[in-house]
């Protein structure tokens, strides 16, 4: 006479014992559901719904990031987004900054550790960035914060967050490698300190022009917008020209460089490897501009004479 199979607990004709499925997150949890993509148990705790039945955790987060990743790019191959959130931090910082700035008690340790001076590159690299969130007077921040405001949004949006990101901050670096190359070791301009965001935004109006140019739109606009900063830079005294070219010849150049290396899908190609590759190859291109950067800087540190650095305490 046939008998029937088992159930899970009981012991069968043979003796064996046969355990309960668990979850592999919950070891102590008897799981009888299984997930509809991996077919691994899960316990309630663990089940995501879909439309198509109850699927893992685990296989929840890949769907998850495969479908951000393959979601549709901007034009440089990067994933906008219609919140500015890169362009409101940085605004944040600089506001913060400049509080800072004219804090009694306070002013004198942020100016002495975070302005730039060509003099204080070889033992305060740092300040090679942190001098681009100082701003000299109220006026100088507003102009900056609006003009940061008023292009940061659509470039954050044509390039992706840390694509914008790093174009800014190099921007600003690059601004101030120029100040220390065009200013004269042991002379005035060497030990004058330059702050502001100038150099940061004057590299995105170079990239303004490029992804404006690359995308088929009017850029006659952009070059009038640059070349009547341009023109307040010399019309009025103590504003760094040097740094407003430095920045913007550092932002046109990695913008170029990301539009020629973005990868190019193809019909039936996989989204989700391209977009991958994307990110890597423009996370290579951003890299390869702070080594180059780095480069400059340090060729003109290696240059000047000791005699030049003093003491900075």
């Amino acid at each position: 006479m046939s008998q029937n199979p088992p159930s899970f607990g009981q012991s069968g004709s043979s003796g064996a014992a046969h355990s309960a499925p668990v979850c592999p997150r919950h070891p102590q949890v008897a799981s009888y559901v299984r997930c509809r993509r991996c077919d691994r148990p899960m316990c309630g705790a663990c089940q995501v719904h879909t439309e198509v039945g109850a699927i893992c955790t685990d296989c929840a987060g890949d769907l998850q990031r495969d479908h951000a990743a393959a979601q549709p790019r901007n034009a440089i191959g990067g994933r906008g987004s219609d919140t500015p959130i890169i362009t409101w931090t940085l605004i944040g910082i600089c506001v913060v900054m400049f509080g800072l700035q004219n804090l009694p008690g306070v002013s004198g340790v942020i100016q002495q550790w975070t302005t730039y001076a060509p003099f204080r590159t070889r033992a305060m690299p740092w300040t090679l960035i942190t001098s681009g969130f100082l701003h000299g007077g109220i006026m100088h921040l507003l102009l900056n914060m609006y003009a940061l405001w008023a292009i940061g949004q659509f470039l954050e949006r044509s390039l992706g967050r840390w694509r914008y990101l790093g174009l800014f901050l190099l921007s600003v670096i690059g601004g101030h490698a120029a100040v220390m190359w065009l200013a004269s070791a042991g002379l005035d301009d060497w030990y004058t300190g330059t702050v502001g965001a100038s150099g940061g935004v004057f590299g995105l109006f170079g990239a303004l022009f490029v992804v404006q140019q690359r995308m088929g739109e009017q850029a006659t606009q952009v070059l009038v917008l640059i070349g009547l900063n341009f023109a307040f830079s010399f019309m009025y005294p103590g504003i760094s020209w040097q740094g407003h070219l430095g920045g913007m010849i550092t932002g046109t150049l990695i913008a170029l460089v990301l539009f020629a290396t973005r990868v190019k899908a193809t019909p039936g190609a996989d989204r989700a490897a391209l977009a991958r590759k994307a990110d890597l190859t423009h996370a290579a291109v951003l890299a390869a501009a702070l080594a180059v950067l780095a480069a400059v800087v340090l060729a003109r540190v290696l240059t000047v004479p000791d005699w030049t650095v003093p003491p900075l305490f």
